[in-house]
């Protein structure tokens, strides 16, 4: 990984855990200590996380100098989501068969009445914390995001630009592509990103951009 890193490029790749935001913080804070003003590019391929360490990385990622542009590919589920989102406006975007997917917290709970209260409130706590995220990121009102989250909702990539939660929706190379995308890969970052399981051999692209 430490050519991506020195390309300022970082993976948010899998359940999203302690160990894993810990570690994608780090990258984040090093690659600011390098230099303040350059943009890092974040790829989020994540079935969701535990809610506080996904929150951890999301106040990472807005509290850096650096602009960060975010890259969703494969499958953005549950609370990577607002991984996603937490990417500066303008540099959020997805590859055009990726699946995104918003819920809303779940969790389950043993012991006395009191004990089940406790997990309630709690859980309730924690969908009054992303539901307030969802919105500053996005610009989507209340009852959206709870409409939204009220249930698992799987979007595409254009529904996803259409609620706020991206900024473009990355095409072939013969169609809308960003500008960071236009020079070579170096063979270097494709063998890293095969090795990923990131880059898909038949199209020649990165999960799904044929």
């Amino acid at each position: 990984m430490g050519y991506l890193l020195r390309q300022r490029i970082v993976f948010v790749s899998g359940y999203i855990d302690d160990k894993l935001a810990t570690r994608a913080v780090g990258a984040l804070l090093a690659l600011e200590a390098i230099d303040p003003e350059a943009e890092i590019r974040l790829y989020v391929n994540s079935p969701g996380g535990q809610p506080y360490s996904v929150i951890g990385l999301v106040d990472a990622i807005r509290a850096v100098k650096p602009p960060v542009r975010t890259v969703a590919l494969g499958a953005v589920y549950s609370f990577a989501s607002l991984v996603l989102a937490a990417g500066d406006k303008g540099r959020r975007s997805a590859m055009k068969n990726t699946r995104i997917m918003l819920t809303q917290p779940m969790g389950g709970s043993q012991g006395d009445v009191h004990q089940i209260e406790a997990t309630v409130r709690e859980l309730n706590a924690i969908y009054q914390l992303t539901a307030r995220y969802y919105m500053h990121l996005t610009g989507m009102g209340a009852d959206e995001v709870e409409r939204l989250t009220s249930r698992d909702a799987f979007l595409t990539p254009e529904q996803a630009q259409s609620v706020g939660l991206i900024d473009d929706v990355v095409w072939n190379r013969g169609g809308r592509i960003p500008p960071w995308q236009g020079s070579p890969t170096p063979p270097a970052v494709i063998r890293e990103l095969e090795d990923l399981g990131a880059l898909d051999r038949l199209s020649g692209g990165v999960l799904g951009g044929y």
